[in-house]
């Protein structure tokens, strides 16, 4: 069939519309998918990581400088090497006292190295007191000798020369004292004097250095020893004088030792209230003792 030229232009008319219409909505689609959604944007929160905290050393250098702190700072002193402690010295206990030995030309003895040790002389004078027969006034005579020295023969003696020796030995704490005091007998007489035996004589002693006790004696007077060795004689007593009096010492152990040129007296003083406790003590230094007659 044959076709007017209308209807083919017609046609292709038709036809051009629908490759336009194509052609839009290729362009569409290819724009849609190029672009983006219309939707609001969100914002990505970074997940946070755990803080670690830093501690801050102060910087070591050459310099000497160190930062400041307001740390408490301790302070370690260095340590220094200590010496093994020796034994505390009590005077009760003789196995723990160190001894040292003194030695002179009348005599020699062990004492304890804490105790000092002073020297000096005295010379008796004539003093008239409660034993003189005409003396028309009571008075104690060496009471001051006894007080600084002890319990020894101040008085005259027409058996031995006038300067004696004293030798002092006391404690550190002053409480405890060792005396020795050395008389020379005269030349005529080195051999000749002896000492009385018996405990009157050591009664006799006790009052010439407390007069005003005389007639007392056998109340304070106590536990007498005499022995006899070579050219020695040796006489002990004890004294404990009464409680809560004025009276130095008040308590002591006299040991008399005569020999052929010296007569010599040592005294252990104390207090009437440790008398028994420095017993051991007194035992030891006693028993240190050496005398030297050669002088």
């Amino acid at each position: 069939m044959i076709k007017s030229e209308k209807y083919h232009q017609k046609t292709m008319n038709n036809y051009s519309a629908i490759v336009l219409f194509f052609l839009c909505l290729g362009i569409l689609f290819t724009a849609g998918c190029m672009s983006r959604p219309d939707f609001p944007v969100v914002p990505t929160i970074p997940t946070p990581s755990p803080v670690i905290p830093t501690t801050y050393l102060p910087a070591i250098n050459n310099s000497s400088t160190i930062p400041p702190t307001t740390s408490i700072q301790v302070i370690t002193k260095s340590a220094t090497p200590k010496k093994t402690p020796l034994p505390q010295e009590d005077a009760t206990d003789v196995s723990r006292i160190d001894f040292l030995h003194y030695s002179d030309k009348d005599f020699g003895l062990d004492y304890p190295s804490t105790w000092n040790i002073t020297n000096g002389t005295y010379t008796p004078y004539y003093c008239k007191n409660s034993l003189d027969a005409d003396s028309t006034s009571y008075k104690v005579c060496y009471q001051n000798e006894t007080k600084l020295i002890g319990p020894f023969n101040f008085y005259e003696d027409n058996n031995v020369k006038k300067q004696r020796r004293i030798v002092t030995f006391t404690s550190a704490d002053g409480r405890l004292k060792f005396v020795a005091f050395t008389a020379d007998f005269f030349d005529g007489l080195n051999g000749n004097v002896m000492v009385n035996q018996n405990l009157e004589w050591c009664k006799a002693q006790f009052e010439y250095n407390y007069p005003d006790l005389t007639g007392y004696a056998s109340k304070y007077v106590g536990n007498y020893k005499f022995l006899a060795g070579g050219n020695s004689q040796v006489s002990y007593y004890d004294v404990t004088m009464p409680e809560n009096t004025a009276y130095y010492p008040l308590a002591y152990t006299k040991k008399t030792v005569v020999t052929m040129r010296h007569w010599y007296s040592f005294g252990f003083i104390t207090d009437n209230n440790n008398f028994d406790q420095y017993r051991n003590l007194k035992t030891y230094m006693f028993s240190s003792i050496r005398t030297n007659d050669a002088a």
